[in-house]
Formats: structure tokens, sequence, C-alpha cells
């Protein structure tokens, strides 16, 4: 099973993109035919829910976190593959909070969010992109109860993905997740495990590279990360990254 997070997806000038968050079209093409090459099955993370019980072996969801304005859904059909965009209803439209304004990126306005095609699977993000790093449960049933409800009326249809903003949550989060109605609730970084509401993924970022790549698609990264190369690695690297949402 490999859970894929990425944010925003086209082409942003690096002054414009302090997080590292913008992956070309071309990048997400090339990744996609490389783990189809592979005998990856694409999936969108209410299927992924279904299958982990029996086993997601071989099985790939593409989640694309915040709800940018961009191509995802047509290329995403252009591609043939499903996907999941976990949004904010509460910023209708307003400009990337993370990304400067001159890149020109918005998000999805409620009215986009609700006319998202089929093979595209809305998740929630929290209303606003509340980070629940330090929620206690009442806060965090709040938050992702007020977004799951919001989506549902929108969509007419069931909302079962949840994401942490910034991939934090609290330890009563993952419960709180499970008792609102969620199949999942997801996390990225050096966070999270393979149980259903703080499942763990791999964020993509501009900065890939053909060594990156090969380690985050094999599930290997944190091992890498957290290896003495790895640590002296990021130390080199840290003036290119920093800042930057992992």
């Amino acid at each position: 099973m490999l859970v894929l997070a990425y944010h925003v997806i086209g082409d942003v000038a690096r002054a414009h993109d302090p997080h590292n968050l913008a992956v070309s079209e071309s990048a997400l093409r090339s990744q996609v035919q490389t783990l189809r090459r592979r005998g990856y099955a694409f999936v969108t993370m209410a299927e992924l829910a279904r299958r982990l019980p029996q086993g997601a072996r071989k099985l790939c969801a593409l989640t694309f976190d915040d709800g940018a304005h961009d191509r995802v859904p047509e290329l995403l059909a252009e591609l043939g593959v499903p996907g999941t965009l976990y949004v904010c209803p509460g910023l209708d439209g307003v400009p990337h909070p993370f990304l400067a304004a001159e890149a020109g990126v918005r998000l999805l306005t409620r009215a986009e969010i609700a006319a998202l095609p089929e093979h595209v699977e809305v998740g929630a993000h929290t209303l606003r992109h509340t980070v629940l790093a330090d929620a206690d449960a009442e806060t965090a049933r709040r938050e992702m109860a007020a977004c799951k409800a919001d989506l549902e009326a929108l969509r007419g249809r069931p909302v079962t993905s949840f994401a942490y903003p910034e991939c934090g949550y609290s330890p009563p989060c993952p419960g709180v997740a499970r008792e609102t109605g969620y199949a999942t609730a997801v996390t990225c970084g050096q966070r999270g495990s393979l149980a259903p509401h703080e499942l763990r993924r791999v964020s993509i970022d501009a900065l890939e590279n053909r060594l990156t790549w090969a380690l985050k698609s094999r599930d290997l990264w944190r091992v890498a990360y957290s290896s003495p190369p790895g640590r002296l690695a990021r130390a080199v690297a840290r003036p290119l990254r920093h800042g930057m949402l992992r």
C-alpha cells in the first residue's frame, strides 16, 4: 500500500513557493506511469479503506491537500486514475495560503467543490485548515464534524476521508475521527502508522530527484530519513528546504 500526498500541481516559480509544494504536471504524469509499470492499481481513499482489512498491497492512493484550483481533475482523467482531494470549504476561493500571492493560485470555491467529477473523491480537511496538533477531543470533534456535514451538503453524498491539516494530530484525534464517521484519517511526514485513523502518507514535493522518488515510491523514505546518512543529508539540504511543510 502506498499513499502519496501532494498539494499543488502546476508550474510555480520557486520564489513564490516557499514550502516547495508545487509539483509539475509532467512530474505527476511520470510518477503515475512509473507506479503503473510496477503493477500498482490506483484507488481513492474511500476504496482503500474498504480494502484495508483484506490487505492493500500494490494499491496506490493519490491524495491532494488543501484544494488548490489547478488541473488535477483533468490530469487524473487523462491518466485514467482516481484521486482524493482534501478540501477546506470554509476557505471559499481564497488565495492559496501557503504560496505567495504572486503565484496566482487560489483554493477551490464551494461551487467548484460541489461540481468536482465522479473520479475525484472529496475528503475533509477542516473548514478553514485548523491545525489539530494540540486539539482536545471536543475541539477535534467540532472541527471534523462541521467539515463533514458541510461537504456532504455540498456534494450530496457521504464524506468518509479526512486529512489532518499540516499532518498534526493530538492523541484524541484518531478516536474522534472514527466516532465522527470517517473511515480513514491521514497524516504525513514522519508521523502516522498503518492504523486507519492515523494513516501515514509519503509527501511528494517540488524538490524530488531520482533518489528521493525511488525511496519514497517504495515507502523506504522513513528508514532513510532516520538513518545517519539521512540525517547528514538533511543537514546539508536544510537551507533549500527551510520552512517546508513535511
